[in-house]
């Protein structure tokens, strides 16, 4: 139930409405934590309304689409506090990247590299988005202030464990592809083994 309470907890900072949460929330304040789409916020939203825990109102507008506002309520705040008061257990482990490299071994060695190198990439592209936020945010020392850009060091702190690993992995693989051209009777793997009609490979 976390994206119920992470609406729950940006409601408590102001009202909203479900386009203000997606693009002012989740596409900006919580996207190295978490990510939703409109479908998923206005579903939410919904649920969160016929348990009592929001309201809403029609906000008229001239010249342009009414706007529907959401609120926290009373009981609400309390279903928040209640949850953040509650220890989190760890989420699941699902990285895409991981099975792709567990089964890469058919690959041929440069394209091996490469998904290695990528991935290192778009996380060092990840930790100077990062580190970009964090500067402009750096000011305020209230609370909320201060837990905000400690979500911002843990999603860094991921990015630059990734980062060694990574470089780490490179240096592995590298070592092992000298390895196998050098051995006796081994040869460069150019191209990925071809497969015949029955399955089997060659």
């Amino acid at each position: 139930m976390s994206l119920a309470h992470a609406i729950l907890g940006f409601l408590r900072e102001q009202a909203m409405t479900g386009y203000d949460l997606k693009n002012l929330c989740f596409d900006h304040d919580a996207q190295h934590f978490w990510t939703a789409d409109q479908a998923q916020i206005y579903r939410t939203l919904d649920s969160l309304e016929s348990r009592g825990h929001v309201s809403s109102r029609v906000r008229h507008q001239r010249s342009r689409p009414d706007r529907k506002v959401y609120s926290i309520t009373p009981s609400g705040a309390e279903e928040l506090d209640r949850w953040a008061a509650t220890p989190a257990p760890l989420p699941p482990l699902r990285d895409p990247f991981l099975i792709q490299l567990r089964f890469a071994d058919h690959l041929p060695d440069d394209d091996l590299l490469d998904i290695v190198r990528e991935r290192r990439r778009a996380m060092q592209q990840r930790l100077d988005s990062l580190r970009a936020r964090t500067a402009e945010e750096s000011r305020g020392s209230g609370r909320d202030a201060v837990l905000h850009r400690l979500t911002l060091g843990a999603a860094m702190s991921d990015a630059r464990a990734a980062i060694d690993w990574l470089d780490g992995t490179l240096e592995t693989l590298s070592a092992l592809i000298e390895q196998e051209r050098t051995a006796p009777g081994k040869h460069p793997r150019l191209f990925a083994p071809r497969t015949d009609e029955r399955g089997s490979t060659s």
